[in-house]
């Protein structure tokens, strides 16, 4: 039996903005408990696939990070 595929929301392409509110939402999941996963995509790099709870996101992992640092500053 093959595993299911995951439906996953491709925003490599969205502005700035739509990616940090969606990386914060994770974030605050994360925050709760919830497992986080980050993978890189068959595609390669920069792609990488984020699973958390309900929320599959194909992005890109240059984003991610410059996100990850501007938290860890802001404290």
């Amino acid at each position: 039996m093959t595993p299911a595929r995951v439906n996953r929301r491709d925003i490599r392409m969205a502005s700035a903005k739509e990616k940090e509110e969606t990386y914060k939402l994770i974030d605050g999941l994360a925050g709760l408990g919830i497992p986080v996963s980050i993978q890189e995509h068959h595609s390669g790099f920069p792609a990488v696939t984020v699973d958390c709870g309900e929320i599959h996101i194909l992005t890109d992992i240059l984003s991610l990070e410059e996100w990850w640092a501007k938290k860890k500053k802001a404290g």
